[in-house]
């Protein structure tokens, strides 16, 4: 009738119920287990390699774009101080400088000076 006899069969009821472990747990096969766990860590070690290469990846990007954009605002000092430098130059040049001269300040261009010699007293 059954193919397992009443004895077997207690002793399996038994069994499965004060023991949680799997028939397969019980029968000493690891080997399947740690291939699993094996594979688990393998793929949780690429993904986290792939994850710090994407992440490494944008970081460059991001630092490239600055350095970038720290390019283009030294450039643009840079012809700002040139230009100053060049206003500079022209402000205190002696043409601008005598040109106020005469026309602000009504003075006129220095012409030949003779002195004439006073004779000192005491040589009288």
């Amino acid at each position: 009738m059954y193919p397992l006899s009443v004895k077997e069969m207690r002793i399996r009821k038994r069994q499965a119920r004060w023991s949680m472990e799997t028939p397969r747990a019980r029968s000493g096969d690891a080997l399947p287990l740690i291939g699993l766990l094996g594979s688990v860590v393998l793929a949780g070690a690429i993904a986290g390699l792939s994850f710090l290469y994407l992440w490494q990846g944008n970081r460059i990007q991001m630092l490239r774009s600055a350095c970038e954009e720290a390019r283009v605002s030294l450039d643009a000092e840079l012809e700002i101080n040139r230009i100053l430098a060049v206003r500079i130059d022209e402000a205190f040049s002696l043409e601008r400088i005598a040109r106020i001269a005469r026309d602000q300040l009504h003075m006129s261009e220095p012409t030949i000076v003779r002195y004439v010699p006073i004779p000192n007293e005491e040589t009288n």
